[in-house]
């Protein structure tokens, strides 16, 4: 789920980190005001990530991406199709 939708989701994250056994270090730009440059913050390192299920894992992330969406909303590119592929029997969003 991506805000509460069903949302096709790549699950390459929890898959490399796994086949490489890495750390996951989650970083956010921001582009500073005026597009006077950018800044990026990166977060803790997640813990028991992968943890072996895909789904769950998947989740993980996409709440993540929701949290940084909800602190700067102005910051995402809501153009994107992000509800493009619908599970079977499900309307389309566009």
């Amino acid at each position: 789920p991506f805000f509460g939708v069903n949302a096709a989701t790549v699950t390459a994250l929890p898959r490399i980190a796994q086949l490489l056994r890495a750390p996951v270090v989650p970083a956010i730009i921001r582009q500073l005001p005026g597009g006077r440059g950018y800044v990026i913050r990166a977060y803790p390192a997640w813990d028991n990530y992968p943890s072996g299920d895909f789904e769950a894992d998947t989740r993980r992330m996409n709440a993540f991406i929701e949290e940084r969406i909800l602190e700067m909303p102005e910051q995402y590119l809501w153009l994107h199709k992000r509800f493009k592929t619908r599970p079977e029997g499900e309307a389309r969003f566009y």
